[in-house]
């Protein structure tokens, strides 16, 4: 099983300056590719529809042979590029190819040039470029960097590994089964997560509100856990996050909601702070005051989404270890987004994240997940007797049945009707 942990660092101001030239690099690196994908591409388009076949030279463009043309005038042309790792190169055509295959496939919109300040700041490392210590990682370059800065001839051998080394909040929550220590904390005990074997594949370095992170790729190998018994259905909604058929809830804490006012002030003081334009270049130029003013909006949205996440990763987790089976529904998302009298609390309660959690939760877990078409009348239908009504406005809050006589609350319906859905697929896959 692949997995991630992402853990928080903590480096010291020279080392936050090389972070941030390498999520500067492949930034450029980046759009220097989209920008010769584009033209060579409306080369070859153009060639296409001029030339002959027989007469035809020009291939369609690719990362590899993008990275390939970089790399042979990247040292006479680019020569800064090289005072951070080769990864940084590397992993911004990868993320390129990917963008494209994904834009191909129809998963994802054109790709876009990234802009400073307002695309995700971060950097990949491949699996044999870094080191991870207990509570430290090595980064590949990081300490000649410090020694260029700092013009240092004498000792350069010695300072190097420090230097390259960054502060960690925790360590690696995957540990070898070989090689376990008992930590002296029971809340450190809890963290661990005892493998068979463990494995890193690689590391992605991000800034997110002016905090810079690290999340490890792993590859896992444990044993599978018992299965808990239990067949229950789960119905994601507005006023209550989550209903669960057993009469567990999940009330929805509305974190954006709480903390509305407080994040428009501090917009409002973003929107006075300095900021000029050069009319000939269009290029805008903030001042010092915006950037601090900016890094706390971000940081209240970073803490927006904290509190809801540290509330779904919770209900998640224990309903994972608790059920075997679990029922959810499909929903569109977007559709309800579009909604302009329920966008904001449908993006308060961050439905699909919750979705998302669970289908990763119980599949670690050993259960199953079985998931609903979104046509599914879950909240029209009737538990007790399967009557279906013709309409179901959101207005009414309990469902009263017409043939039976059965009067539940409308979400716990829709949560018994998704338990029966996840047992009739269970009786069908084990027929």
């Amino acid at each position: 099983m692949n997995t991630a942990h992402r853990i928080r660092m903590n480096p010291t101001p020279e080392q936050a300056e090389y972070l941030k030239r390498a999520c500067g690099t492949r930034r450029f690196v980046y759009n220097w590719g989209r920008e010769q994908w584009e033209k060579q591409y409306q080369a070859y388009k153009h060639e296409q529809e001029t030339t002959p076949e027989q007469e035809r030279k020009l291939k369609p463009p690719t990362a590899l042979a993008l990275k390939k043309q970089f790399n042979a005038l990247r040292h006479e042309t680019y020569p800064w590029t090289g005072d951070v790792t080769k990864c940084v190169v590397e992993g911004a055509f990868d993320g390129l190819g990917r963008a494209y295959a994904n834009f191909f496939a129809g998963r994802a919109q054109y790709p876009k040039y990234k802009k400073k300040g307002k695309s995700h700041e971060s950097f990949s490392l491949s699996n044999d470029k870094f080191t991870m210590g207990s509570h430290w990682i090595s980064i590949p370059g990081l300490g000649r960097f410090i020694l260029d800065q700092r013009q240092i001839t004498k000792g350069r051998g010695k300072l190097l590994r420090s230097l390259g080394t960054v502060n960690l909040a925790e360590k690696l929550r995957f540990v070898e089964q070989g090689s376990v220590r008992t930590p002296a904390k029971k809340r450190n005990q809890r963290k661990q997560v005892i493998c068979e074997a463990v494995k890193i594949l690689g590391a992605t370095v991000s800034c997110e509100a002016g905090h810079w992170y690290v999340s490890i790729q792993v590859e896992i190998q444990k044993q599978r856990p018992l299965t808990p018994t239990p067949v229950v259905g789960v119905d994601v909604g507005l006023k209550q996050a989550a209903v669960v058929s057993d009469k567990r809830r999940l009330e929805n804490q509305r974190p954006l909601a709480l903390h509305l006012k407080k994040l428009g002030n501090l917009q409002r003081k973003l929107s006075k702070k300095q900021k000029t334009k050069d009319p000939e270049t269009g290029r805008t130029t903030f001042g010092k005051n915006y950037e601090k003013q900016r890094r706390k909006v971000a940081r209240k949205h970073q803490q927006i989404a904290n509190i809801r996440r540290d509330i779904q990763h919770k209900f998640t987790t224990e309903l994972a270890r608790t059920c075997g089976v679990i029922g959810i529904e499909d929903l569109n998302i977007l559709g309800m987004m579009a909604n302009r009298k329920l966008s904001r609390a449908v993006a308060d309660a961050a439905m699909g994240q919750l979705l998302q959690f669970l289908k990763t939760k119980v599949a670690n877990a050993g259960g199953d997940l079985f998931i609903a078409s979104r046509w599914f009348p879950s909240t029209k239908r009737c538990s007790c007797c399967g009557q279906v009504k013709k309409r179901m406005p959101l207005k009414h809050r309990t469902y009263e049945c017409l043939a039976c006589g059965l009067v539940l609350d409308r979400d716990l319906n829709a949560a018994c009707n998704l338990a029966w859905f996840a047992t009739d697929m269970l009786r069908q896959l084990h027929a």
